[in-house]
């Protein structure tokens, strides 16, 4: 039997996902992966590790199956020099590693502030991006920079060990902030301003188009014989491909520890104002805009642990339930760690607002779930704003929960729909696979089918709105005492 194999190389796993030619999951299988965290606000690891996991998952591929294709999908932005030779030179810093604060800002100045810097890219130039990472390098660890050959970002690291061929796609090049989004090329005149040597970069493919053959190596030690190994792509915009968030008009919803809006367009236009990400999809001539909250269920686990870890989802739940829109006046912002979209504002924290006598925990978690709602309407209605919206797919564990997918299409005033399957960036990774393979759109497309449709609730609606512009509010009352405060604690 044929299968179509898609790799994803995530933060703390690996997952490979094995499915038919109809889309069918016929095996899924987890490597776990550790963080280390040398500095404070450093997050890295060895991609030997991710290599070892790699390995291990292809080996033990069933020998009953014929692996048509390879798809890789991966983590954004993580940064993985090597040399001349392809020795590693230093261990991959992360997305999600904040060293880079000075950089950014100094490669902002250089190149003329931050509205040209989205003129030129598309995007502003945030710490988790993969070129401040290489200016940091060349700061700090000079003796590191200078036996540069290639930077790769995770998935295009593996790629290059499994066929030997130096390449990236265009939509893990989006994240680079050196990738002109609009003209879909390097853009060489920031890179030569700021001094960065372009042959470092992987030319650039399609997601779907083939990146190589499997080394003959490594289809001796699995058993297999010459099989395609596909670019792939980003893991946001891989995981939404799996959803089926296809076409321009799709938009996708995600609820996991973080939280996105994301929908695909076919414009060309960045958001001007830098509070969108503006990224190449993995589909030719289409792009996304995203949005992005850092503490999405992450505010829940949070608020589960103060209130006593013995309580279920199920708990939870009920309690949301038991308890009106509204949370009784209670309010919730969900900036533990800051927030991203819109505000770009590290200092914001986490704020509950608006207790009486009356409250209860109910109206905590309520008012919890609401927030981390409202959050996310933010990002929703500067995606709307930037592009039609047609269709919204919910995903992430908050898509698991019927009361919170009744309360998102009430508070976005959207019909969102549930996907069947949700395997994430290792399932996309797979249709691209079968893509790359010679299967058509229409047949790839069919691999993802809807479960249920959750029409918006118009009294809820009406209560959520109230509610959403008191969450604004106390937000804009707040953005000086948050900025005070961080000064007063040494944060900043």
């Amino acid at each position: 039997m044929d299968v179509y194999l898609g790799l994803d190389i995530g933060t703390t796993n690996i997952k490979m996902i094995l499915a038919d030619g109809e889309g069918k999951v016929i095996e899924s299988r987890s490597s776990p992966l550790g963080i280390s965290a040398p500095g404070h606000g450093w997050a890295e690891q060895d991609p030997e590790d991710w290599w070892t996991g790699v390995t291990e998952l292809l080996s033990s591929v069933p020998g009953k199956v014929r692996v048509a294709g390879i798809g890789l999908s991966g983590q954004m932005h993580t940064l993985v020099p090597v040399d001349r030779e392809g020795r590693v030179l230093r261990k991959a810093i992360l997305w999600c590693d904040q060293r880079t604060a000075a950089e950014c800002a100094e490669a902002e100045a250089l190149l003329g502030g931050e509205s040209r810097v989205v003129e030129m890219t598309g995007n502003l130039i945030y710490p988790g991006f993969t070129l401040p990472k290489i200016l940091w390098i060349r700061k700090h660890e000079p003796e590191i920079y200078r036996k540069i050959a290639t930077c790769y970002i995770a998935k295009d690291y593996i790629g290059w060990r499994l066929t030997g061929e130096r390449a990236t796609e265009w939509s893990d090049a989006s994240g680079s902030a050196c990738w002109d989004v609009s003209a879909r090329k390097w853009r060489s005149d920031l890179l030569s301003a700021l001094g960065v040597d372009e042959g470092w970069l992987p030319p650039v493919k399609g997601s779907a188009e083939i990146r190589g053959i499997l080394r003959p190596e490594l289809a001796r030690r699995f058993g297999w014989g010459e099989t395609k190994v596909i670019c792939g792509g980003a893991d946001n915009a891989v995981s939404a491909f799996g959803l089926g968030v296809a076409s321009p008009g799709d938009c996708m919803i995600s609820i996991g520890t973080s939280g996105t809006v994301l929908a695909i367009t076919g414009s060309t236009a960045p958001d001007p104002t830098g509070r969108l990400h503006f990224f190449n999809s993995v589909l030719p001539g289409q792009s996304y805009y995203m949005g992005c909250m850092l503490a999405a269920a992450a505010s829940l686990n949070w608020f589960r642990d103060v209130a006593g870890r013995d309580l279920t989802w199920d708990d939870i739940g009920k309690a949301v339930e038991e308890t009106p829109p509204g949370a009784g006046g209670v309010l919730w912002l969900p900036y533990l760690n800051g927030e991203r979209t819109p505000h770009r504002n590290p200092n914001a924290r986490g704020v509950l607002y608006g207790l009486s006598s009356m409250s209860d925990r109910r109206h905590v978690f309520r008012a919890v779930m609401e927030g981390i709602t409202y959050g996310l309407r933010d990002s929703f209605e500067l995606v709307r704003a930037a592009t039609p919206v047609k269709r919204v797919i919910m995903a992430g564990g908050g898509a698991k929960s019927a009361v919170w997918r009744k309360m998102t299409a009430s508070v976005m005033g959207f019909p969102v729909s549930v996907p069947e399957t949700e395997e994430g960036g290792a399932y996309g990774a797979a249709m691209l696979a079968a893509l790359g393979g010679g299967l058509s759109p229409d047949d790839v497309r069919g691999w993802t089918r809807i479960l249920e449709t959750v029409e918006p609730d118009d009294a809820e609606k009406k209560a959520y709105d109230r509610g959403y512009l008191q969450f604004q509010a106390l937000y804009r009352d707040l953005r000086e005492r948050f900025d005070a405060t961080a000064h007063n604690t040494g944060e900043q």
